[in-house]
């Protein structure tokens, strides 16, 4: 019985400091976007909202000069899901969806006909995770250079 006690307290404490080795993220509202507008026109985004260490709300798309959301822009799916099989609106929900569900960068797969949303999408939430440690809540600019944005 002691040999299991010690067994179980162990464990506990193995636990506990893997418990201590995961992300800490501070309440808040966070903001990234890229510095410049993509060759067609369009500059990515994301916007988080952090509640209890956990990303709870996750918006990512892509607006143009004039404000409107790539999302929204039907031109652009009608274009776009014939010859890749998605469209913005899509593969932005896919995109978040796949990381509010594990909570890890590291998860979220390439978007079949999004590979550069995807790797946008990598590239935005990695440069705002500083500031979602430290509560900071100001915008972060990405330089579109990083990416083939």
């Amino acid at each position: 019985m002691k040999k299991m006690a010690s067994v179980f307290a162990m464990l506990v404490l193995a636990l506990s400091l893997l418990a201590g080795c995961g992300t800490s993220y501070q309440d808040g509202l966070y903001h990234a976007e890229f510095k410049d507008y993509d060759s067609h026109g369009w500059k990515e985004y994301v916007d988080v909202q952090v509640a209890d260490n956990k990303v709870t709300v996750l918006t990512f798309d892509g607006v143009n000069a004039d404000g409107a959301k790539k999302s929204e822009d039907e031109d652009y799916r009608a274009s776009m899901e014939p010859v890749k099989g998605t469209y913005p609106a899509k593969f932005y929900a896919d995109i978040t969806n796949q990381y509010l569900e594990s909570g890890n960068l590291k998860d979220v797969t390439t978007v079949a006909g999004a590979t550069v949303s995807t790797d946008n999408f990598k590239l935005l939430m990695s440069a705002l995770e500083a500031n979602m440690k430290s509560g900071s809540t100001d915008t972060v600019i990405v330089d579109s250079s990083s990416s083939e944005n």
